[in-house]
C-alpha cells in the first residue's frame, strides 16, 4: 500500500476509533456519576434518618434527667443539682435544634417538633417554679403541680414515640431504596465492563494497523533527536547528562568548546569533570552536588572554576535538575554550564571601586580631621588675643576699636563656616549626635537676642524677638543644637532683609496629642519662589545663582539646621513668596521635665573670674601642654587672668616629666603633639597614678580635630573633660572652676 493511502487508512481508523471512546467513555462516565451521586444521596438519607432516631431517643432521656435533677434539688437543696438541671435543659433545646434541622423537608415533623418545643417551654416552667424553693411540701398544692409536670412529660414523650415511629418507617423505605440502588449500579457496572472489553478488543485491532506505519515513526523521531542535537550544540551553555546508576555523563561538544577543547560530544565519566574542576574548588563542588543528590538541597546551583586550554581559569555556573526514584534515590542529573567569567570580574571590579570609595571617605575624613587642626589651632589664638584685645578696648581709639571688632566678626564668621563645614560632614557619614541636657529656652533666646539684634542694626532693620510663651519654662534637649538651628534662620532672615526686618515668633502647639515647640522666623526680604524651596534645602545650593553672587554663604547653613532639626525629632517648613518676604517654622517636639532649673542673673565673666578666684587656695597650680606658641601666649593670658600659676610643656614627654615631679591642680592637655600625644601621655599619668595610689590629677583635653568620637577618645584615654579649639575663654574657666571644686569634694 503506498504511503500517502497509509497514512489516510490510519488517519480514518484513529478518527473512528477516538469517537466510538469519546461516546463510549462518555457514557460509562455518565452512568458511573449518575450512580455514584444516586448512592451518595440515599445513603445520606439513611444516616438522616439514624441522626433523627438517635437524637428523638435520647431527648425522652434528656427530659426524664431535667425532672430527676429537679427533684434531687427539691429533696437535697444541693446546688448541683440545679447545674445538672440546666445542663440537661441546654441539651434538650440542642437536640430540638437539631431535630428542626434534619426534618426541615418534613411538614408533619415539623409539627410535632413544634408541639414538643410548646410542652417542653411549658414543662421548663412548671419546673423551675418549684424550684424556687427546696423544701419538701406534701400538701394538695404540691401533688397538683406534680400532676401537670408529669402530664407536660408524657405529651412531650408521646409526641417524641410519634416522630421516632414515623422514622422507623422512613429508615426500612430508605433501606429498601439503597438496595435498588445499589442494584442499578452493579448493573450499570457490567454494561460498562462489557463496553470497555468491546473497545480493547477494538484499540487491539487498531494497534494492529498502527504497526506498519512504525518505520514512518522512527524515521521521524530520528529527525526529533538530529534537531535536538542541533540545538544543543549551538547554545552557548555547555550540557551534561548524568546517568548516576551507570557513571556514565554525556557532555554536550559546547561543555568543552567553553572551555578551549577541540572535542566532540561525547560519553565521559564525572572523574573528567572532577579533572578540569580547580584544586581548590573540586571538594566544595562535589559536597554540594552530594547534598542535592541527597536530597539536602532545593535546587542545584553553584559556581565554580574550571581549567581553559590556555592554562586560565574560566568561571562557570553550574544549574541542574535531578530524577529520583520512588524509593528517593537519585537515578539522574541533567543540566549546563554558562561562562560567567565576565560578571565574576564585573563583580570584581564593583568591589574594587566600592574599596577605593570607601578608602577615598576615608581620607576625605582624615583630611577634614587634619584641616580643622591645622585651621583651628593657630584660630585659636586668633580668637583669644581679638577677645583679650576687645576687653581692653577702652583704651583705644575709634580706629583701634574698629579693627578690633572686624577681627572678632571675621574671627566669628571663619569658625562658622568651619563648624558648618564639620557639621556637614558628620550629617553625612551619620555620626553627629545630640548631648540633650535640661535648659531654659527663655535664656537660650537672650543669648540669640544681644547677639543677632547687633547685626539687624548695622543693616538698618528691625527685630522682634517674642518668647513670652517659654519664659522661665525648661526644656529637654539639645541647647548647642537648637540655638545653632534659630541663629542661622534668623543669620538667613537678616542677610537677605534690606528693608522692613525680621520677627520671632515661639508658641507651644498640639498636634496629634503631642506638644510641640514652634518657633517661626519672618522676614520682610526677597522672598523665594515655589519652585525653589526644596532647592535651597540642598547642599552648596542657594535659590539662584545671582543670589549667590549678590549675598555670599556656602549654602550649607539651611541643610545642616533642617537635619538638626529631624535628628530631634521635626523640621523645618518654608512658607514664601518672591519680594514678599519668607516664613521659616522650626516644629520639634517639646520635652520638658520635671527638673528647675536655677535661673541665671546675667553672670558676667568679671563674676566668673570671682567665682574661681574665691574658689583657688593661692597656690593652685595648672600644667599647660600645648606645642603651638600662639595657643600658650592665649591661654597664658587667662590662666594669669584668674591668678593661677602654671608651666608649660610642649610634648607629652614633658609633660610626664614635669607631672612626676611637680603637683598640679589641673592638667590642660593637647591632643597632637610630636613625640608622644595628648592620649598617651594622659593614659601614661593614669597608669603612674594606680600604681603609685597617687591622687587624681583632673586633666581637660584640648583639641582641634573636633571631630566625631574626639570626645570619646579623651574621656577613654582618661580625661576628664574635653574642649575643642579654638577655645573660648568663657567655657576654659568654667572648666577649670569646675574640675577644681570637683576635686575639692573629693578631698
Amino acid at each position: 500500500m503506498p504511503k500517502a493511502k497509509m497514512d489516510k487508512v490510519l488517519v480514518r481508523n484513529f478518527l473512528i476509533f477516538v469517537v466510538i471512546l469519546v461516546a463510549c467513555s462518555g457514557s460509562l462516565m455518565y452512568s458511573m456519576i449518575t450512580g455514584d451521586k444516586q448512592l451518595d444521596k440515599t445513603d445520606d438519607l439513611v444516616m438522616e434518618s439514624h441522626d433523627i432516631i438517635a437524637t428523638s431517643e435520647q431527648l425522652s432521656t434528656l427530659i426524664e434527667g431535667m425532672l430527676a435533677a429537679q427533684r434531687g434539688f427539691l429533696l437535697t437543696g444541693e446546688e448541683e443539682f440545679l447545674e445538672d438541671y440546666e445542663l440537661k435543659k441546654g441539651d434538650v433545646s440542642n437536640h430540638l435544634a437539631t431535630l428542626n434541622e434534619l426534618t426541615d423537608n418534613d411538614p408533619s415533623q415539623q409539627s410535632r417538633l413544634a408541639e414538643i418545643r410548646s410542652y417542653f417551654t411549658d414543662f421548663s416552667k412548671e419546673l423551675e417554679l418549684r424550684a424556687q424553693t427546696f423544701a419538701p411540701q406534701v400538701d394538695k398544692t404540691f401533688l397538683e403541680d406534680v400532676e401537670i409536670v408529669d402530664s407536660l412529660k408524657n405529651n412531650i414523650t408521646r409526641i417524641n414515640s410519634d416522630i421516632l415511629e414515623e422514622q422507623y418507617q422512613i429508615l426500612d423505605e430508605r433501606f429498601d431504596s439503597l438496595e435498588n440502588t445499589k442494584t442499578q449500579y452493579l448493573n450499570t457496572l457490567l454494561i460498562s465492563i462489557s463496553i470497555g472489553t468491546a473497545l480493547l478488543l477494538i484499540f487491539n485491532s487498531f494497534l494492529l494497523r498502527a504497526q506498519r506505519s512504525r518505520n514512518v515513526v522512527a524515521a521521524s523521531l530520528k529527525d526529533t533527536e538530529e534537531r535536538f542535537m542541533l540545538a544543543v550544540e549551538g547554545t552557548e551553555d555547555g550540557i551534561f547528562d548524568w546517568d548516576i546508576k551507570n557513571d556514565q555523563i554525556f557532555y554536550s561538544r559546547r561543555f568543552f568548546e567553553m572551555l578551549g577543547y577541540d572535542q566532540k560530544a561525547g560519553n565521559g565519566t564525572i572523574e573528567d569533570a572532577k579533572d578540569l574542576i580547580h584544586p581548590d574548588d573540586v571538594d566544595q563542588v562535589m559536597a554540594y552536588v552530594e547534598q542535592y543528590l541527597n536530597a539536602e538541597l532545593s535546587e542545584y546551583r553553584q559556581e565554580f572554576r574550571m581549567k581553559h586550554s590556555s592554562g586560565r581559569w574560566v568561571w562557570v555556573q553550574s544549574r541542574a535538575k535531578g530524577l529520583f526514584d520512588e524509593n528517593g534515590n537519585a537515578t539522574r542529573l541533567v543540566g549546563a554550564h554558562t561562562d560567567i567569567t565576565h560578571m565574576v570580574k564585573t563583580q570584581e571590579k564593583l568591589a574594587a571601586e566600592k574599596e577605593q570609595a570607601e578608602s577615598a571617605n576615608r581620607a576625605k575624613s582624615e583630611f577634614l580631621a587634619h584641616m580643622s587642626h591645622e585651621i583651628r589651632t593657630p584660630l585659636t589664638a586668633i580668637s583669644g588675643i581679638a577677645e583679650i584685645l576687645d576687653k581692653r578696648k577702652d583704651n583705644m581709639d575709634d580706629k583701634q576699636q574698629q579693627l578690633i571688632g572686624t577681627l572678632l566678626s571675621s574671627t566669628s564668621s571663619l569658625k562658622d563656616l568651619i563648624n558648618d563645614v564639620l557639621d556637614f560632614s558628620k550629617i553625612e557619614s551619620g555620626e553627629l549626635e545630640l548631648e540633650v541636657t535640661d535648659f531654659e529656652p527663655g535664656k537660650l533666646f537672650e543669648e540669640v537676642i544681644s547677639m543677632m539684634a547687633v547685626k539687624a542694626n548695622e543693616k538698618g532693620i528691625s527685630f522682634v524677638f517674642e518668647y513670652e510663651a517659654l519664659k522661665n519654662k525648661s526644656f529637654h534637649g539639645d541647647p548647642v543644637r537648637m540655638r545653632q538651628i534659630i541663629v542661622n534662620l534668623i543669620s538667613n532672615a537678616i542677610k537677605f532683609t534690606d528693608d522692613g526686618g525680621v520677627k520671632i515668633s515661639t508658641e507651644i502647639e498640639e498636634r496629634d496629642g503631642k506638644d510641640f515647640l514652634r518657633i517661626n522666623v519672618s522676614d520682610t526680604g526677597i522672598g523665594i519662589s515655589p519652585e525653589n524651596f526644596d532647592l535651597v534645602f540642598e547642599k552648596f545650593k542657594q535659590g539662584d545663582s545671582s543670589v549667590s553672587r549678590k549675598y555670599g554663604g556656602t549654602g550649607l547653613g539651611l541643610p545642616i539646621s533642617r537635619n538638626l532639626a529631624k535628628l530631634m525629632g521635626g523640621d523645618i517648613f518654608l512658607s514664601s513668596e518672591a519680594g514678599k518676604g519668607s516664613t521659616f517654622s522650626l516644629i520639634i517636639p517639646y520635652k520638658t521635665t520635671e527638673t528647675v532649673i536655677e535661673q541665671d542673673k546675667g553672670k558676667t565673666s568679671k563674676k566668673l573670674d570671682d567665682k574661681i578666684k574665691a574658689s583657688l587656695n593661692g597656690e593652685s597650680k595648672a600644667l599647660l601642654v600645648e606645642d603651638y606658641q600662639g595657643n600658650i601666649v592665649v591661654i597664658s593670658y587667662i590662666l594669669e587672668d584668674i591668678g593661677i600659676t602654671f608651666d608649660v610643656a610642649n610634648t607629652g614627654v614633658e609633660a610626664l616629666e614635669l607631672w612626676q615631679n611637680n603637683h598640679y591642680d589641673v592638667v590642660l592637655m593637647d591632643i597632637q603633639m610630636p613625640e608622644m600625644d595628648g592620649f598617651t601621655a594622659t593614659k601614661e599619668i593614669r597608669s603612674l597614678e594606680k600604681r603609685k595610689k597617687l591622687d587624681h590629677t583632673p586633666i581637660i583635653g584640648m583639641t582641634a580635630h573636633a571631630l566625631v568620637g574626639d570626645k570619646d577618645k579623651c574621656i577613654e584615654a582618661g580625661m576628664d573633660a574635653y574642649l575643642p579649639k579654638p577655645i573660648v575663654e568663657a567655657d576654659l574657666k568654667k572648666e577649670i572652676l569646675n574640675q577644681i571644686q570637683r576635686q575639692k569634694k573629693a578631698a
